[in-house]
């Protein structure tokens, strides 16, 4: 790796590092246009009529080594019909990591459970097995696991405690697709895995989601949730259970099924070049990459993610340093807060849920060390750069190593404030 040992940073006025954009996201062509054509000239444009999402879903599910795949609406939804078929509802507990996107503990409020705090691998950032254990009670039904930035919880660990202790395991894989663990998708070692296709993630319709499972059982029960509580083989108006309406529309299975198609190159693109800037990045003191458990057969690198000392910056604290980076021509991400210290749990505003039964968890009071201190020492980098060439991709490290020249200066110039 080239350096640029001396030059300025671009925030003292510099010449960003990049000068060209890195490659934009979402990637698509005319194999999204053909298939949306398709799917309007067929007719049949909801699940109901049409087999182009369901299609989609199994196979995206086989990608993941899983049995059955279910198209829904989005990666909350898939969620909450997974917890729904393990029969979670009022009165369970259900174990959700710190460090996560809301929607892994809304989706716990869905169903009228509650959803109990707990901290994270300070390494990383994902669900800590000891503290899961450590939290049990009577009242716990399922764990939550979530994948962070693609980054796979310790899904031997987690097997193992939720088989002893009678535990559902709900793997919320958003960050995640196309991580493997010891030569299995995620997703497919828990209950269910839940994947997201919102905008943002590493295939999009915009919005969607897919639930993936082994069990016949299980499945049956998910897609009656998300299916308005119908029953397979029975006359359409049967509703024998309570269900909602979660279906994809056939418009995301066309686009999702060029996302699928591409998506190997991808995700082989992205792991070559974090591990080449996980390499770079160690040899500059004070940041540290996310660590990539040797476990995984490859990581989904939904962000890429590196802890940072601010004291190794000359005190620079993380926002400024953010700026920095993103001055360099660097597409920043934010780290998640910790989910303790969200609002909706500060002041117990669960609205319509749980007020026949409000946890007896004082929120307010709940802390999560290494959650808390993770979502203020983290920078989390947009997934696009990994699909750049790799020498662009180690002009991370590059800027890092210039701010870092730099930092007292900065601090100097710009203030110690965060």
């Amino acid at each position: 790796m080239t350096t640029l040992t001396g030059e300025r940073p671009a925030i003292l006025g510099g010449t960003p590092v990049r000068t060209t954009d890195y490659p934009a996201w979402p990637v698509w062509d005319e194999r999204e246009r053909d298939l949306l054509v398709g799917t309007l000239d067929a007719g049949g444009w909801w699940q109901g009529d049409g087999d182009v999402a369901a299609a989609f879903a199994t196979a995206f599910a086989t990608y993941h080594s899983a049995r059955h795949g279910l198209a829904l609406t989005n990666g909350t939804h898939t969620l909450e019909a997974a917890l729904a078929a393990c029969d979670v509802g009022e009165g369970d507990e259900v174990v959700v990591p710190g460090i996560t996107f809301i929607a892994s503990a809304s989706a716990v409020l869905a169903v009228n459970a509650t959803p109990v705090l707990v901290d994270v691998d300070p390494e990383t950032l994902c669900i800590d097995p000891a503290a899961v254990e450590a939290a049990i009670t009577p009242a716990t039904k399922a764990v939550v696991a979530v994948h962070v930035a693609g980054a796979a919880a310790d899904l031997d660990a987690l097997t193992d405690l939720c088989a002893r202790r009678g535990l559902r395991l709900v793997e919320d894989c958003a960050h995640a697709h196309g991580t493997f663990w010891r030569g299995r998708g995620v997703g497919s070692w828990g209950d269910f895995g839940s994947f997201s296709m919102q905008r943002s993630k590493l295939m999009t319709a915009g919005e969607g989601g897919v639930l993936i499972c082994n069990d016949d059982e299980l499945r049956e029960r998910a897609w009656s949730y998300a299916d308005c509580g119908r029953q397979a083989g029975e006359w359409f108006y049967h509703h024998p259970n309570y269900g909602s309406n979660l279906r994809m529309t056939e418009w995301q299975g066309a686009v999702l099924t060029a996302q699928l198609e591409r998506f190997p190159e991808q995700n082989e693109r992205r792991n070559t070049a974090a591990v080449a800037l996980g390499a770079a990045l160690d040899e500059i003191e004070g940041v540290r990459p996310q660590r990539r458990d040797e476990r995984m057969d490859s990581q989904g690198n939904y962000c890429y993610v590196f802890h940072y000392d601010a004291e190794a910056f000359a005190g620079l604290p993380l926002r400024q340093f953010e700026a920095a980076l993103g001055a360099e021509g660097i597409p920043m991400g934010v780290s998640y807060p910790s989910l303790n210290e969200l609002a909706i749990f500060r002041t117990g505003n669960f609205g319509p849920r749980l007020r026949a039964s409000a946890p007896e968890i004082d929120y307010s009071s709940v802390r999560l060390p290494v959650a808390e201190h993770a979502a203020a020492s983290t920078v989390w980098l947009q997934h696009r750069l990994l699909l750049a060439e790799v020498e662009d991709v180690l002009d991370v490290a590059r800027a890092v190593s210039r701010i870092q020249q730099h930092a007292a200066e900065i601090v100097s110039t710009t203030g110690s404030t965060t």
